[in-house]
């Protein structure tokens, strides 16, 4: 489903309130029902009963109703989209969202812009596009997550959380790595790194000088990443970006 950010401008402070209800329900519910929802949010049955029913036509929320009777909603992936967003929106990092520069098997990269109009580039971890097995056997953290009702948006959110923890520590020790900025739930804001992905780029670009240094660098990077304990798991083309300015 395609990210629309244009719903944040119509949105109240209650649709985020009971957006907000239904994800904390979900840290104990597969799905959670209204009455939960509207405990959760301070909300009375009625009031909490029409902002769903919004969210719902906005598809920031789903409804489903088991095979055992059990009635109940759940965030969608667009949902938890918009609260990252608000959030970040709230904290004054993310002024404006701007076009998807990337997408991977396990994330969406968009370009978006600070306050001070400066380009950022927005993260989005969506684990759950690879099979279950592969998600199992790539994340340690996995087993402990999946014991709870809530799966892929919550494992998204460790995911990148984990990923912003790892960028600061290695930024901080003058990794290349993007400027590490903000996480929030699932996505990680960073600084924009200029460059071009090296599986892009065609051999006859490259001078044999070029091509060396591009080799010596990346060599070189993982020596130090080992002498820290530390193996790149997935080093090559298409996680290297290069300038060639």
């Amino acid at each position: 489903m395609k990210l629309d950010p244009t719903v944040l401008r119509t949105m109240s402070k209650e649709d985020f309130r009971v957006l907000e209800a239904v994800e904390k329900g979900m840290k104990d519910h597969a799905l959670v029902p209204l009455p939960l929802t509207s405990s959760i949010a301070n909300l009375r049955h009625g009031g909490a009963h029409k902002i769903v029913s919004s969210l719902l036509r906005d598809k920031l929320l789903s409804h489903e109703r088991t095979k055992n009777g059990y009635d109940g909603y759940r965030v969608t992936n667009a949902g938890y989209d918009i609260l990252a967003l608000q959030n970040l929106k709230a904290r004054k990092i993310v002024a404006a969202l701007g076009q998807r520069i990337g997408t991977g098997k396990e994330s969406d990269v968009y370009l978006a812009v600070d306050l001070s109009g400066q380009q950022i580039v927005l993260k989005f971890h969506r684990l759950g596009r690879t099979s279950f097995r592969n998600v199992k056997k790539k994340r340690d953290y996995f087993g402990n997550a999946a014991q709870q009702a809530h799966s892929w948006l919550f494992l998204s959110t460790l995911s990148a959380l984990k990923e912003f923890a790892f960028m600061k520590a290695l930024y901080d020790v003058q990794y290349s790595t993007p400027v590490p900025i903000a996480h929030n739930r699932h996505i990680v804001a960073m600084g924009l790194v200029r460059g071009v992905p090296l599986y892009q780029v065609f051999p006859k670009q490259l001078s044999a000088e070029q091509a060396a240094d591009i080799y010596e660098q990346a060599i070189a990077l993982a020596a130090r990443l080992a002498k820290h304990g530390l193996v790149h798991c997935d080093l090559n083309e298409f996680n290297l970006l290069v300038d060639l300015s």
